[in-house]
């Protein structure tokens, strides 16, 4: 999409088509119905401006704030150097490579399976593929990811067994198995890169809004998780162009979905606990800065926010550009 312009509805149309990918997740499956109507004049359109052999680095800053466990909150920071290995006019392959990652919750550094997830993927070699537009399409070697990933899956959950009563250890075998599907393990691996790309190819002109209607699957099956995505286009300079992203879930669906995972760890609630549990209230809220003159992210920022009841939890990740692209 670097030599052509695409209207905001044929831009989010498109990523229904090909990726299925977006920012309100980034890591999971999206349906996209685009409302009418949309203004098409002085659209800006997100798209990388990348050549074979580029370079550049990111800061990803990841925070994690659980009331009902403020003893696990913590902030953690990695340097994400990406190559371009490929670039044509039916898109780029890049190698997306995370560096260390320094935890500063002391607790949680010194936990060794904690820390055994945090260094599985340090130094692992993620190609990416991104179409024409620069959308996320998929994982290139997954052959060669999944096999590391699952194996520092299967670690950490053999910790989590020797806690669990011999009567429970089947039920729970079985979910785990769902929940770390290698459909599962793959988005999670790639969550910030499904972040950091999921604007690409949207077009907009200053002030305009698009407002899609989601049926975003479950990532453990048994049905679609409905919501609402809006994204802004903010601000337009000759440099720089600022955007805005809002997604709200449907809490009766998270609600079917939480009762469903507890079903299936083997501990089904009866209707009349069932009935006390609170709402769930999940929403993303981000914010970009797209360089025009680069063609990538300069800053980006994703805050999910989970409501239930008195207790709140909130993750969130901010991603900054360090240098590059260069040769």
């Amino acid at each position: 999409m670097c030599n052509r312009r695409l209207s905001t509805g044929a831009a989010l149309e498109r990523r229904r088509l090909t990726t299925g990918r977006g920012v309100v997740v980034a890591c999971l499956a999206l349906t996209l119905s685009v409302v009418p109507g949309l203004a098409l004049a002085q659209d800006v359109t997100i798209a990388p401006k990348l050549a074979a052999g580029d370079e550049f680095r990111l800061a990803l800053v990841r925070t994690r704030d659980n009331s009902a466990q403020p003893q696990q909150n913590s902030t953690s920071r990695t340097v994400i150097s990406v190559r371009v290995t490929s670039a044509g006019a039916d898109g780029y392959v890049l190698d997306w490579v995370p560096g260390e990652t320094v935890v500063d919750n002391q607790q949680l550094a010194q936990n060794p399976v904690v820390m055994a997830a945090v260094e599985a993927v340090r130094g692992l070699r993620f190609r990416l593929t991104l179409n024409a537009d620069g959308e996320l399409t998929g994982l290139a070697n997954q052959d060669e990811i999944l096999p590391k990933l699952k194996s520092m899956m299967d670690t950490i959950v053999q910790q989590i067994l020797a806690g669990i009563p011999d009567d429970e250890r089947t039920a729970m075998v079985s979910f785990m198995n769902q929940v770390l599907s290698p459909e599962a393990l793959v988005s999670s691996a790639t969550r910030e890169a499904g972040i950091y790309f999921g604007l690409n190819g949207v077009s907009l002109a200053s002030g305009e809004v698009a407002e899609i209607e989601l049926q975003q699957p479950s990532p453990f099956g048994g049905g679609v998780i409905p919501g609402i995505f809006r994204v802004r286009m903010d601000s337009i300079t000759t440099n720089s162009v600022s955007l805005t992203t809002e997604t709200t879930y449907d809490s009766t669906a998270l609600l079917r979905l939480t009762e469903s995972l507890i079903k299936q760890a083997g501990k089904p609630i009866p209707p009349s606990e069932l009935a006390k549990v609170p709402p769930i209230d999940m929403n993303d809220d981000g914010t970009f800065v797209f360089d025009r003159t680069v063609g990538l992210m300069r800053e980006v920022t994703m805050i999910r926010r989970v409501v239930a009841g008195t207790n709140q939890r909130l993750d969130r990740w901010e991603m900054r550009l360090l240098d590059g692209p260069k040769h």
